[in-house]
């Protein structure tokens, strides 16, 4: 794989473009978020095709953002080690590689496998992505950020689709986005990419309490969104029968539309605000979800106001560590993505004891967690860096 990646580097640097840096990213979260959102939808097809329960196909989940975790924890080495451009390419085949192995899996654990695979490649494209955002547009990046992760939301409404659509094959989806990552290759090869660097010397030292407010923000968030796009439609099923995983579809396409309209907001709102109330109203509508009958209607409004959240509240992150963005956000978001590996199983565990029925209340109750990290957080730091 070395060698096809050296091939793939051009000899001479390009020079880096705030353009194509923004497009070359936003195909990349696409892509992640198509597969992160194919999970969900596919319990059912797991379900039947491994004749596993509920407690079972879960793990799924929790394989996925184990390979996160990883993926994330390394990325800080990796790019100080080999680069940005190196690292895009090296993810774009770990992810082709583990939605592969899922796609052809013969029995339960290979799709384990697969899964914990893709997650690696996921997470490497999810910190460099961001973090090669925030250095190009710094110091103004809230706006390109929402734009980026808008991205992730029009991949995950497609993920779904993709699921709904091959179904009863399951696996035909997870190889549509094997042959995207592919597809990509050439794309990074030939971008010009930013240098990365450490600290300064001298730089101001970490705020640690700070920087567990944000950790404890981001687990909670990524477990809340990820909590809706993996249990909504085992909740509406009984309700709804089969159009239960397009409204799944709906609301990504709700957290993608709330990611545009938040690119310009974010400009104008300071990021500590527009994250409290964000994060206010998301709480409001995740309890009215328990109203089965207009759920899907308020899964789309949780889907609008999750929406600023997580890259609002990266921009934040730089505006309280402006010397360490580099070093403090692959703690963050690693810390982000162990969220759902925690959460998943225990949801997983109460869904299975208590019914679907339940899987508002275990929702709300992550939100309402969320909502305590970010007002500590925002007594913490005031909003200020």
């Amino acid at each position: 794989m070395s060698s096809q990646l050296t091939a793939l580097t051009p000899a001479t640097p390009r020079p880096v473009t705030r353009r194509a840096v923004l497009w070359a990213t936003i195909a990349a979260f696409f892509l992640i978020g198509a597969v992160q959102a194919l999970y969900g939808p596919a319990f059912p097809l797991l379900r039947e095709r491994f004749g596993i329960g509920l407690e079972r196909v879960s793990m799924v989940v929790s394989a996925q953002f184990l390979g996160a975790f990883l993926g994330i924890i390394l990325s800080g080495l990796l790019l100080r080690a080999f680069g940005y451009r190196r690292v895009l390419l090296a993810a774009c085949v770990t992810l082709a590689l583990g939605v592969g192995v899922v796609a052809a899996a013969p029995v339960w654990l290979a799709v384990l496998g697969g899964a914990v695979l893709a997650g690696v490649g996921a997470g490497l494209l999810n910190v460099s992505g961001n973090l090669m955002i925030a250095v190009v547009f710094r110091p103004k990046a809230a706006p390109a950020l929402n734009l980026i992760n808008a991205a992730f939301g029009v991949g995950a409404v497609a993920g779904p689709l993709l699921v709904t659509f091959m179904e009863p094959h399951y696996g035909w989806a997870f190889a549509t986005t094997a042959v995207v990552a592919v597809l990509l290759l050439p794309w990074f090869g030939r971008l010009g990419v930013p240098d990365t660097a450490l600290p300064e010397r001298g730089a101001t030292p970490v705020a640690w309490g700070s920087l567990v407010a944000f950790v404890l923000l981001y687990v909670f968030y990524v477990s809340a969104e990820v909590g809706v796009t993996s249990w909504e439609t085992e909740y509406l099923t009984p309700s709804f029968g089969a159009r239960a995983g397009a409204f799944t579809s709906l609301y990504w396409l709700a957290i993608t539309a709330g990611r545009l309209l938040a690119a310009p907001l974010s400009a104008r709102v300071r990021t500590h605000h527009l994250v409290l109330v964000a994060t206010a109203a998301t709480l409001v509508f995740m309890v009215a979800a328990h109203r089965v009958e207009s759920a899907p209607i308020a899964f789309v409004l949780v889907g609008l106001s999750l929406a600023p959240i997580f890259p609002t509240a990266l921009a934040w992150l730089t505006e309280v560590f402006p010397q360490r963005a580099e070093q403090v956000t692959p703690v963050v978001v690693a810390a982000a993505n162990f969220g759902p590996a925690l959460s998943a199983p225990i949801i997983g565990t109460v869904v299975n004891a208590w019914g679907v029925q339940v899987v508002p209340s275990a929702l709300s109750a992550l939100t309402f967690a969320l909502l305590l990290a970010v007002v500590w957080l925002w007594s913490r730091t005031r909003g200020r860096a």
